[in-house]
């Protein structure tokens, strides 16, 4: 079983995986590239907008060389050298542009992706739109060094164009270093951010263009959301007062784990896009806080490399932190078993298996930056419809296979990820299931879908019991200590943070993760001595008024 890792931005070896262990005995933090030899990371221009919009970026420990079943071997600096030594013209890769026939160029060489189109993990199509073109400037903001370089073969590389060429596509790129670099010296002091939305602002400055509208964007016209935030704004907390409040205690259990507040960090894929340190980041503010995070199953490090991290952390903040993992259920379902199996292995305590997204979404502006085009072809199409565009999560995930998740997991407790009807939160308490997270995506796969926080409402609304006979939780729109704590009353264990926390790594690194703790810290606190509890089960429905609308 073999991955590539990058030792250095410019050579790369292929060997045996190794064990966290002894892969911290020869590496550093400063020359591991993550997730660089993950095929997922394979796509070229606009189809990388497509691999990380799509979630389709994997852990270089589950997505290995084999698994494309592309007639591929890494290539080395030995194989890629020009063919003759003669520069190809622009004009010339430009007649490269057909599926048949599909080249691009990349940081001034040329490959030609004809024969690996077809095994993009993110489709064929959008790589075709765009053979026979330039895509440095889209490719490289979203792919560490080495990508293309270290996983197709020798015979992909046709060539190189003029230097002068090349030239321009790496002063883009050097000109977007230097402005980021300026950009975080001239950012306010991380203590100065006093809500979670700053964070956002601070981070829009860094992250721009395709960076930025990956983070923000939504399906369709993004009315699930923009609802998810404004969901809470449709209900009222009613104080009690004339209490003792001098001591308040936040704490609570988060899938089982104990926590020092009833919130976590959601998974959410590709935190690379907005720091150099990405999950990582969030891996030490979760320990260094007493918070619970969640490993997404696109993470961009690989999940070795967080595993690794969580060790690190452990050590010094002298016992053991939350983390619980992300399931996707592929199409080849072995490769989710040797992923679920490392993350329990690497001492994950839960499994949150995400159904709401086991086929595609639509992210119409998303999809606009891709330059994706829409078939116009004529056709009557009477049968029904089999074939998916993302193909990688098995759409034919039904109830059924928890026995087989289960099976794998053991003792881990299992939770539903993306829930919204009360009967599925039944069915799930009926198949042994730990709880539910109540979620729309982020508003990212079904556009109108109901809010997580709605959905907690009429939950509770028909049958207030149930809440005590599965664990609920809330996952979407959630932004003030005021709306963990409607949650709590209604029902919820607690609620689940991603966009915000991607937001105050990208701004701030580890230490946007700790600010952005100590602000929910602080909300809650507040929030509980002015309602007049001191304990989170001291918070009761009767103390959150709503609307009627749902």
């Amino acid at each position: 079983m073999f991955i590539a890792r990058a030792t250095t931005a410019s050579s790369s070896t292929l060997r045996a995986a190794p064990s966290r262990a002894a892969f911290r005995s020869h590496s550093t933090r400063s020359t591991r590239l993550p997730s660089s030899s993950s095929w997922g990371r394979v796509a070229i221009g606009a189809a990388g907008a497509l691999a990380v919009t799509y979630g389709l970026t994997r852990n270089a420990q589950t997505i290995r060389l084999e698994e494309t079943k592309a007639p591929f071997e890494p290539s080395t600096p030995e194989t890629r050298r020009a063919p003759d030594d003669k520069y190809l013209t622009l004009e010339e890769v430009a007649k490269h542009n057909l599926s048949q026939d599909a080249w691009v160029i990349l940081n001034g060489n040329v490959y030609d992706l004809t024969s690996f189109h077809k095994y993009h993990p993110g489709g064929a199509a959008v790589i075709v739109q765009h053979a026979g073109q330039d895509v440095s400037s889209i490719f490289n903001p979203l792919h560490p060094p080495g990508t293309i370089e270290n996983n197709l073969a020798p015979e992909a590389f046709k060539g190189k164009v003029d230097p002068k060429t090349a030239a321009k596509a790496a002063a883009a790129q050097d000109a977007e270093k230097a402005r980021v670099k300026a950009v975080r010296e001239a950012l306010p002091p991380v203590e100065t951010i006093l809500g979670l939305d700053e964070f956002q602002d601070v981070a829009s400055q860094i992250m721009v263009g395709k960076k930025g509208e990956y983070y923000h964007g939504g399906a369709l016209d993004g009315i699930s959301n923009a609802e998810n935030k404004s969901s809470f704004r449709r209900c009222r907390l009613i104080p009690r007062v004339m209490r003792d409040v001098s001591v308040i205690a936040p704490q609570t259990t988060i899938f089982g784990v104990p926590s020092a507040l009833p919130i976590y960090i959601s998974p959410a894929s590709n935190a690379l896009l907005g720091h150099p340190e990405g999950e990582l980041n969030l891996t030490r503010g979760a320990a260094k806080t007493g918070i619970v995070q969640g490993i997404s199953f696109v993470s961009s490090f690989p999940l070795t490399d967080i595993l690794e991290e969580k060790e690190k952390v452990e050590e010094i903040i002298g016992g053991k932190m939350g983390m619980v993992f992300q399931v996707y259920v592929r199409q080849e379902r072995e490769k989710t078993a040797r992923q679920v199996k490392e993350a329990i292995e690497g001492g994950c305590q839960a499994l949150l298996l995400t159904v709401d997204s086991n086929t595609g979404d639509f992210r119409q502006s998303v999809e606009k930056m891709k330059g994706t085009t829409g078939s116009a072809e004529p056709g009557r199409k009477m049968k029904p419809f089999n074939e998916f565009t993302h193909n990688v999560h098995d759409p034919r995930l039904n109830w059924n296979d928890l026995v087989w998740l289960k099976e794998l997991a053991g003792d881990v407790p299992i939770y539903l990820k993306g829930v919204s009807s009360i009967e599925d939160v039944r069915i799930a308490k009926e198949h042994g299931m730990k709880g539910c997270i109540l979620s729309n995506h982020g508003g990212r796969q079904l556009d109108r879908a109901r809010t997580g926080f709605d959905s907690l409402r009429s939950i509770h609304a028909e049958d207030p019991k149930l809440s005590s006979q599965i664990e609920l939780y809330v996952d979407g729109g959630v932004r003030r200590g005021s709306d963990v704590l409607m949650a709590v009353a209604l029902g919820a264990k607690g609620v689940g943070l991603g966009r915000s926390f991607l937001y105050a790594q990208a701004a701030y690194g580890e230490k946007g993760t700790i600010r952005a703790v100590r602000i929910l810290e602080s909300e809650i606190i507040t929030a509980m001595q002015l309602m007049g509890v001191t304990k989170l089960d001291e918070l009761k429905p009767e103390m959150v008024d709503c609307l009627r609308a749902l």
